[in-house]
């Protein structure tokens, strides 16, 4: 009898380590009593070309989901890839050069969302500068382009996403790209700063940048980069993961798209509530600025996110082309379902 209980208590004991064993997800207590997925999103920066994810954070469409997001940002690029290869955070915003070389090297990645279907890059230039070169925003795009012949431009990183897409653009319209010098300048404050002590001819940044330049009477925004029709159909600030969590967490990745799907949308047609709702998010920064900026990304906020491959191409190509500066050696296969898809857009927004 005894050794029957014993048995008994063993297999009891089997079966509730097995079904605590380990798993992809977190899980805490929610508000209504049920189980809230704790997931962690990685970024490279603080970047208003993010916003519907911040929005459906603040708006609450994570928590109707079930799930319980944390945003870890700063690092860069590099950063971004770190945390989601090793496990740290179960999604990545970013830029689609973030993919491109782990892709390169092996990796398993695939971007189920973009938040923005442009680039969304502003080259703002000093108001000596526009005298110098007798341009303005009322230029025509090929003046304001080669205005950029000889500029001194502050940007993040030599040779980051915005120094190697402006000298993509630069070459496409005939303007020798290596006479472009780019200079670290780390943050719009300092763009800002380096144009006013010109130290930089103007700077290169995503909205709201070229705005605060604007009020503070220090320079235009000379060129949105999404003028340029191959720039005016790119992806931007993907969102990505690894194949595997993808695969074991389906369900939960289908949220995830929901919820910032729905962000994408409050965004754009909400610009005002939208900027009062992350205006935490952006420290110094006036929430006027921050509405007109969303204003103005309203176009890029596209659907829900949906992809194409000729997107992905003008993402990829500039960054091929020029390797030595992006580290991107070699072309993925940018056929949809190889390392992106829309999939779960379609089935998270099924009619």
């Amino acid at each position: 009898m005894f050794k029957k209980k014993l048995a008994f208590v063993l297999i009891c004991l089997v079966l509730i380590v097995s079904a605590c064993g380990p798993s992809d997800e977190t899980t805490t207590e929610g508000s209504s009593g049920g189980k809230a997925v704790k997931l962690t999103f990685t970024e490279p920066a603080r970047l208003l070309s993010v916003a519907p994810l911040y929005v459906a954070i603040e708006q609450g469409y994570f928590e109707k989901e079930g799930i319980e997001a944390e945003i870890v940002s700063g690092g860069g690029g590099a950063q971004v890839i770190a945390s989601v290869l090793s496990g740290e955070a179960q999604f990545a915003v970013s830029g689609p050069r973030s993919m491109f070389t782990p892709l390169d090297k092996g990796e398993e990645l695939m971007a189920i969302q973009s938040l923005n279907s442009a680039l969304t890059y502003q080259i703002t230039l000093s108001k000596q500068y526009q005298k110098k070169k007798n341009v303005s925003k009322d230029s025509s795009f090929e003046e304001r382009v080669a205005s950029l012949d000889g500029a001194t431009i502050g940007t993040n990183l030599v040779g980051d996403s915005g120094d190697v897409y402006t000298r993509y653009l630069m070459q496409m319209h005939g303007v020798d790209p290596d006479t472009l010098k780019t200079v670290k300048l780390a943050g719009d404050g300092s763009k800002i700063g380096g144009m006013q002590e010109g130290i930089v001819d103007g700077g290169i940044a995503s909205p709201p940048m070229g705005l605060q330049a604007e009020s503070k009477d220090v320079g235009e925004i000379v060129i949105n980069t999404s003028e340029e029709p191959m720039y005016g159909n790119m992806v931007w600030e993907a969102v990505f993961a690894k194949k595997e969590y993808l695969e074991k967490n389906q369900e939960t990745s289908l949220k995830v798209v929901r919820a910032i799907g729905k962000g994408m949308e409050f965004t754009r047609n909400n610009p005002r509530e939208a900027a009062e709702s992350i205006v935490s998010y952006f420290d110094g920064i006036d929430v006027d600025i921050l509405e007109e900026s969303l204003i103005g990304l309203k176009n890029t906020f596209k659907g829900y996110g949906e992809m194409n491959q000729e997107a992905w191409d003008n993402a990829q190509d500039p960054l091929v082309e020029f390797g030595k500066l992006s580290g991107v050696s070699s072309k993925q296969d940018t056929t949809e379902d190889v390392i992106w898809t829309n999939s779960y857009i379609e089935e998270a927004f099924k009619k």
